[in-house]
């Protein structure tokens, strides 16, 4: 959830329908090694979002187990590694989901990364978000090897690399992973393609998971959180405001184009949405919005 879960994303989450835990946007480790300071914006975050997860990509043993030994004395709940990220510009690094499968790399970073924990005196919890395999399930032989280590939590999504954000989940594959899990008493997430919260406790009891992830059903969508609920127009109006505002306000004025992608994202299910969403991704700031939904009100009723 790159450039999107970040402070007033959360800040808005934490209002309309608060999750179990929130997640960061993701850091680099290597970046943030070279240069901390860039990464300041990202690893904000209020009590309010309280747990929080800092998650971190990378490729060198070194710059991950750096980065989360300076990261873990910044208050956070937790922080994960993620490889499972299929994003091209990670992968060709050697990031993301292109660690799965390399239990020698990935063994290395996370004995630095535990070594380092323990020498931060910190004790923070350390979870992995991966996939199922690359371009064939592995998913038994990844999950023993990942739970061989005293990680918190493995977070597994039912897709392979090579299917990317789509295609079919795979929750069987998914439930070999926790079985796998809980014999090591680690906790098991499952994640991919979830809709609802209806929806997520069904696949938390089917599959015999502890918890299910929801990503891209949150965008523009903050109550999904929240059991068969519909929000209304109005109240759809009054959120991008809040938004509009809280941008604004982390940002300024210069970065509020930040926040353009969820004024995307918002208006859906009611006439004229479409058009709608083209004039609120023309705004440069919180007061344009508020113009744009006052007169789009006034034309509608």
């Amino acid at each position: 959830m790159d450039g999107v879960t970040d402070e007033p994303a959360r800040q808005i989450q934490s209002l309309v329908a608060k999750p179990d835990v929130l997640f960061t946007e993701f850091v680099s480790a290597e970046g943030f090694v070279r240069n901390p300071e860039a990464f300041k914006n990202t690893l904000v975050y209020k009590e309010n979002e309280r747990p929080i997860v800092a998650q971190v990509f990378g490729h060198t043993p070194e710059a991950i187990s750096e980065s989360i030994k300076i990261i873990s004395e910044m208050g956070f709940d937790g922080i994960d590694i993620n490889m499972g990220c299929p994003a091209r510009k990670i992968l060709t690094k050697g990031g993301g989901a292109a660690l799965i499968g390399n239990y020698k790399l990935v063994d290395e970073i996370l004995t630095k990364t535990l070594f380092a924990i323990k020498d931060s005196k910190n004790n923070i919890q350390l979870s992995v978000k991966t996939r199922i395999g690359q371009k064939i399930p592995i998913t038994v032989k990844w999950v023993e090897f990942l739970s061989n280590y005293p990680l918190s939590a493995i977070i597994i999504h039912g897709r392979l690399l090579a299917q990317g954000l789509s295609g079919e989940v795979n929750w069987n594959e998914i439930k070999k992973a926790a079985k796998i899990a809980k014999e090591k008493n680690i906790v098991i997430i499952g994640n991919g393609g979830i809709r609802s919260i209806k929806e997520a406790k069904e696949k938390a009891k089917n599959y015999s998971l502890d918890g299910i992830l929801i990503g891209q059903a949150a965008l523009g969508n903050p109550w999904v959180f929240i059991e068969e609920y519909n929000p209304t127009r109005e109240e759809i109006f009054e959120i991008i405001k809040k938004h509009a505002d809280l941008a604004e306000s982390f940002y300024g004025e210069k970065g509020f184009n930040r926040v353009l992608k969820h004024f995307s994202w918002y208006p859906k299910g009611f006439d004229n949405c479409k058009q709608l969403k083209l004039k609120l991704l023309k705004t440069k700031n919180s007061n344009e919005v508020k113009e744009v939904l006052s007169q789009f009100s006034a034309t509608s009723n």
